[in-house]
């Protein structure tokens, strides 16, 4: 058992990797082979024999982005980002649609 960052768990037995943060929700992963925790400040190490991976809860600022329907203005840039990126013009029609939350974004 370790601490993930300051708001989460990682516990492992019988090759499941489970993190529960502090709301009671929980992620599991399952492992082959024994491993052992190293933890850091913002998540754990896990080394197997042959493996090391970093765990971490994801952000709550990643998380405002990534979400299905988000509207938050970081969101919002990055959708226009994808669009700047294929050459789209919905990225002037994204930009210009959402000028008022953006400009708050940036007070």
């Amino acid at each position: 058992m370790a601490w993930c960052g300051l708001d989460s768990v990682l516990l492992y037995w019988d090759d499941v990797l489970l993190m529960v943060g502090t709301s009671g929700d929980s992620v599991s992963y399952f492992n082959d082979e024994p491993v052992i925790f190293i933890p850091e400040c913002d998540g754990v190490r896990v080394l197997s024999n042959t493996t090391m991976e970093f765990v971490q809860r994801v952000p709550d600022s990643t998380v405002s982005i990534f979400k299905i329907g988000s509207t938050s203005p970081a969101s919002l840039l990055f959708d226009a980002l994808d669009h700047f990126d294929r050459r789209s013009a919905k990225v002037l029609v994204s930009l210009f649609a959402n000028s008022c939350a953006l400009l708050s974004y940036l007070d």
